[in-house]
């Protein structure tokens, strides 16, 4: 079977060497010949919905470019959905499929995620982590890994989430939760703030009540802004935290994509 891997950053690279892929398009010439029957696009797939992400190369290409490679009922893995990739797939008679729907991979993409916040909260401060007092806004994937991993430095964890059944969870996972809505109520005592709630659930009120050197790290990939200048105004240490796995882990990430390609592909 040949397959294809198009765009992306470094762990891009590295599914591609699990896969043992005949190309990786990441440079401006594209030099792949001939057709192949999977295209492994990138995880994220683009930014503007037309283009493919292709961070490493100094342009982009269009999602029209996959019929130039792509066999008859060639399978298609993107690492999100697109409705013009779907349409062109469709026109094209290509099975798309968004590996990013498979738990498997979630859990441990969001396992590396969790471990490079740890690496970058360490940074960030001049004081440690055993002791601290650190509060994680909502209990999903990235937050119960980061509860735990946290919890192991010596950490006092809070947990502030909106669902009942998830500060039970937060709690019987041996940490204190509290109602989103009281966050005022414990912020002023916390060293780390860790945004894992992809909504402003911070008001102006809640950064003013923050200590000196705090670090707020965003793992919700919201845009900076206003908690950056929020933070700046009181004093408080800023982290926009996106995309960490491609960052951090991107041999270890495109592996884990590699063995979704492979589990799908069964090969």
């Amino acid at each position: 079977m040949k397959i294809l891997v198009m765009g992306g950053d470094k762990r891009m690279q590295y599914a591609a060497q699990n896969l043992s892929a005949d190309a990786l398009f990441l440079e401006e010439n594209l030099t792949a010949v001939g057709k192949y029957d999977a295209i492994v696009l990138p995880m994220p797939l683009s930014r503007d919905g037309e283009n493919v992400l292709c961070p490493l190369a100094k342009t982009q290409f269009t999602f029209e470019k996959i019929t130039d490679f792509s066999a008859e009922n060639a399978r298609i893995f993107a690492g999100s959905y697109s409705a013009k990739l779907a349409e062109i797939c469709s026109k094209n008679g290509f099975l798309l499929e968004n590996y990013c729907e498979s738990e498997t991979l979630t859990l441990k993409n969001a396992k590396l995620t969790a471990e490079a916040a740890v690496m970058l909260l360490i940074q960030s401060s001049e004081s440690a982590l055993l002791g601290s007092t650190v509060l994680i806004t909502g209990y999903g994937r990235i937050a119960r890994f980061l509860s735990i991993i946290l919890a192991d430095f010596g950490c006092k964890i809070i947990i502030a989430a909106r669902k009942p059944e998830a500060r039970i969870s937060a709690e019987l996972d041996g940490f204190s939760g509290i109602e989103i809505n009281r966050i005022s109520s414990v912020i002023g005592k916390c060293d780390y703030i860790a945004n894992t709630v992809p909504a402003q659930i911070f008001g102006e009120n809640d950064f003013s009540m923050l200590k000196t050197g705090t670090v707020f790290i965003e793992l919700a990939t919201l845009p900076p802004e206003p908690a950056k200048a929020l933070c700046e105004q009181n004093n408080a240490i800023y982290i926009h935290a996106g995309g960490l796995p491609g960052k951090f882990s991107p041999k270890a990430a495109g592996e884990y994509i590699a063995e979704e390609i492979r589990r799908r592909l069964s090969i």
